[in-house]
C-alpha cells in the first residue's frame, strides 16, 4: 500500500502562504543580528521576486513555471538548514534556532503543496 500524503495547497495557496511569509520574514529580521539579520532579509527578498514571478494565480509577471519554484524552493530549505553554520553563526541561539525553525516551516510548505496543480 503506497502512502499518500495529502497536499493542501494549489498555486494560488502556496502564492497566498509566501505573500504571508516574506513580509513577517522581513519583520522578524528586526530581531536578528548580523549574518541571521542580512540572511533573513535576503531571503525575504528572495521569496518576493519568486512569488511575484511565478506561474500562480496571484503572480504578478508569471514568468517561472509553478515546479520550477517548488524545485528552487526545496533547495532554499537545504541552504536555509545550513545557513548558521554556513554564515558563522550556529553559536547564536536565537538566530540558530530561527533558522532551523524556518527551514522546518518552509520544509512542511513544499510538503503540502501540489506542485502538479493545474493553471
Amino acid at each position: 500500500m503506497r502512502f499518500e500524503r495529502p497536499r493542501l495547497l494549489d498555486r494560488r495557496g502556496h502564492a497566498r502562504v509566501d505573500y504571508l511569509t516574506f513580509p513577517l520574514l522581513l519583520l522578524i529580521s528586526e530581531g536578528l543580528s548580523g549574518p541571521a539579520r542580512t540572511a533573513s532579509r535576503s531571503f525575504g527578498v528572495l521569496i518576493a521576486l519568486a512569488v511575484t514571478t511565478t506561474r500562480t494565480p496571484l503572480g504578478l509577471l508569471r514568468i517561472v513555471p509553478f515546479r520550477w519554484h517548488g524545485r528552487l524552493e526545496l533547495s532554499s530549505v537545504f541552504v536555509q538548514l545550513a545557513l548558521p553554520w554556513l554564515a558563522g553563526f550556529a553559536h547564536k541561539k536565537r538566530e540558530r534556532n530561527f533558522w532551523l525553525a524556518f527551514s522546518a516551516y518552509n520544509f512542511l510548505v513544499w510538503l503540502r503543496t501540489d506542485w502538479a496543480a493545474p493553471e
